[in-house]
């Protein structure tokens, strides 16, 4: 099944780009926007292997934060969004209904 996921991808200051999945709370990076988005399904699809039932509830809602110790103004100094997009991702989990 493909599961449709939120990708934001911010260029950072020193360098290079890092990728959020906002919605399960999963991030990677890349040297471009394109490797980082890449990078970043790859890394949903690896984190939802492992995944139970029980933590892919807790992190779809909204409960987790990973930035959770970081302020808005820190985030907004740190790096820049320059893209934000849906992504689909291979996922086998009977347990996660497509969205």
């Amino acid at each position: 099944m493909a599961l449709q996921c939120t990708a934001e991808i911010y260029e950072e200051r020193v360098g290079g780009y890092s990728s959020v999945c906002p919605e399960l709370v999963i991030a990677s990076q890349g040297e471009t926007i394109e490797e980082a988005r890449a990078m970043l399904i790859e890394a949903i699809e690896l984190t939802l292997e492992d995944m139970t039932p029980q933590e892919y509830e807790y992190r779809v809602s909204g409960q987790m934060s990973a930035n959770s110790h970081i302020s808005e103004n820190e985030l907004r100094d740190e790096s820049v969004l320059v893209e934000s997009s849906v992504v689909e991702v291979n996922v086998n989990l009977p347990f996660v209904s497509a969205r």
